[in-house]
């Protein structure tokens, strides 16, 4: 009599047998975690299966939407500081009232003071409007979008912060 611990596992017809299934580099999606990725519609007929996208380039496209969502977060953040820091270096240069009566280094005129805030933060909302676009067309053409959705949750308190240290500025601007 046979123990059932010692007796060879038969495979079982019904069940998807995964060593062979992640034999293929093309089915290992969990690894790049593409997993959540919105799957594209299955396709119904020859020509449509032809026509789909090559896993291999599918999984390139999802590196490099990593790559460039990465890239867009620290673009737009230098951006906005090193955009303000050379704008508040034009206004300095140009000179005006109030850094001629030594109330101001920065921004000398009020018209300055009005515009410098405003236009810096576009960059920052620039940025992440840009951000929710983009991750909205990644979602839209079955690329890797989660990484876009980590940058927009990075941009948004960003830009927020920006604003809120600048337009200190721009009130007190206004209120003279």
């Amino acid at each position: 009599m046979s123990h059932p611990e010692n007796e060879p596992s038969q495979p079982d017809p019904g069940r998807l047998n995964w060593r062979n299934f992640l034999d293929h580099p093309e089915n290992d999606l969990t690894a790049d975690a593409d997993f959540h990725n919105r799957r594209p519609p299955e396709p119904k007929t020859a020509e449509e299966l032809a026509s789909s996208t090559d896993p291999i380039l599918q999984q390139e496209r999802n590196r490099r939407s990593t790559r460039q969502a990465i890239a867009w977060l620290f673009g737009t953040m230098l951006l906005t500081i090193g955009g303000g820091l050379i704008l508040a270096l034009v206004t300095r240069l140009m000179g005006g009232p109030a850094c001629d009566a030594g109330e101001a280094t920065w921004l000398c005129t009020r018209s300055a003071q009005i515009w410098w805030p405003i236009v810096t933060s576009a960059f920052a909302m620039g940025g992440v409007i840009g951000c929710a676009i983009i991750m909205v067309r990644k979602l839209n053409s079955y690329t890797r979008w989660r990484p876009w959705m980590g940058v927009f949750w990075v941009l948004i308190p960003f830009a927020m912060m920006w604003m809120l240290q600048t337009w200190q500025i721009l009130i007190m601007a206004l209120n003279n």
